[in-house]
């Protein structure tokens, strides 16, 4: 019997600088031949890092930081990254000015994200060195379409949005970095029509079809993976009478349709942090591994893949 494939997969690191180390490092611990990131990859924040009398200062967790060294910067700034927000140097008055521009933070933020995923690439060509592993990223709802070009430029990673990748023997990796309508109206969002139309269009270019990966950021409708918190007009939780969040599947439904319509081997997933868990489609095995990005916990799985068969698939915590 061949060697599996082995994938190790994961979604929604939300700008976790520890994190994405877990992810690196997971081609060693789990002996992947794969790492793949389905989507979200992106921080929602951006820190002000304020210059002050020779020092610098930041606000974490309400608590006012000083940094009054280039290597106590340093150590400041890694910690705004651990807990996944971008640093941003500059002064409260440059900070105010910003503010008060409407679309100027937007440009602002949009530039540092780029800067920040450069960074982390340069990082995991560095601890990935010549090792036989494949790191396929795929960006999400929250990513901003210029990390694409970031990515594509890079000598180690490769780009799964745009093309239809061949990973191990023969299975094609298809992949959706986008969502369906979400109620914070994000960066990449479709219609249930246009990703029905772009998941066919894709099918349509396989080759073995039945051994195919789907990487498609949202969950398929109505399952064990697309439950999430019942927001109100708000965006505020809407509790249940026992004082638990009361959930609502949110998933897409052109994604389900188009796992019971073209059986690929595997469908992985995320965007919905809360529904860790698998479910099935007939043949079709599909894994939400969820997030935990905010305690710097990284939610993963590992799937070995044979030929024609997930030989094995686990969820794990890291």
């Amino acid at each position: 019997m061949a060697r599996p494939t082995r994938i190790f997969f994961a979604a929604d690191l939300h700008g976790s600088a520890i994190c994405w180390r877990k992810f690196i490092n997971a081609a060693k611990v789990y002996e992947a031949d794969v790492l793949l990131i389905g989507g979200d990859i992106a921080a929602k924040t951006l820190t002000p890092v304020y210059h002050e009398n020779g020092s610098w200062i930041a606000i974490v967790e309400g608590e006012r930081h000083r940094a009054s060294s280039p290597e106590e910067l340093e150590r400041l700034e890694n910690r705004l990254r651990d807990g996944a927000t971008v640093p941003f140097r500059t002064t409260e008055r440059e900070w105010q000015e910003l503010l008060a521009q409407p679309g100027q933070l937007d440009l602002v933020f949009e530039r540092r994200a780029g800067e920040e995923l450069r960074r982390w690439l340069d990082w995991a060509r560095g601890r990935l060195g010549t090792a036989p592993v494949r790191l396929l990223l795929g960006l999400g709802n929250d990513d901003l379409t210029s990390m694409e070009s970031v990515i594509a430029a890079d000598d180690r990673a490769e780009l799964t949005d745009n093309e239809v990748l061949t990973v191990g023997e023969r299975h094609e990796l298809v992949t959706l970095a986008y969502s369906n309508p979400t109620p914070w109206k994000t960066h990449r969002e479709l219609s249930e029509e246009e990703i029905a139309r772009r998941l066919d269009a894709a099918a349509a270019r396989l080759d073995w079809p039945d051994a195919a990966i789907f990487n498609l950021h949202v969950p398929p409708f109505g399952t064990p993976l697309d439950l999430a918190p019942r927001l109100d007009e708000r965006l505020t939780r809407v509790m249940a009478p026992g004082g638990e969040p009361e959930m609502v599947h949110v998933g897409s439904t052109a994604v389900r349709a188009a796992l019971e319509r073209h059986h690929p081997l595997l469908g992985l997933h995320g965007h919905i942090h809360e529904s860790r868990g698998t479910t099935t489609f007939g043949r079709t095995l599909s894994m939400n591994c969820g997030s935990a990005y905010t305690e710097g916990t990284l939610l993963g799985a590992v799937v070995d893949l044979g030929r024609d068969a997930v030989r094995s698939a686990v969820l794990t915590t890291g």
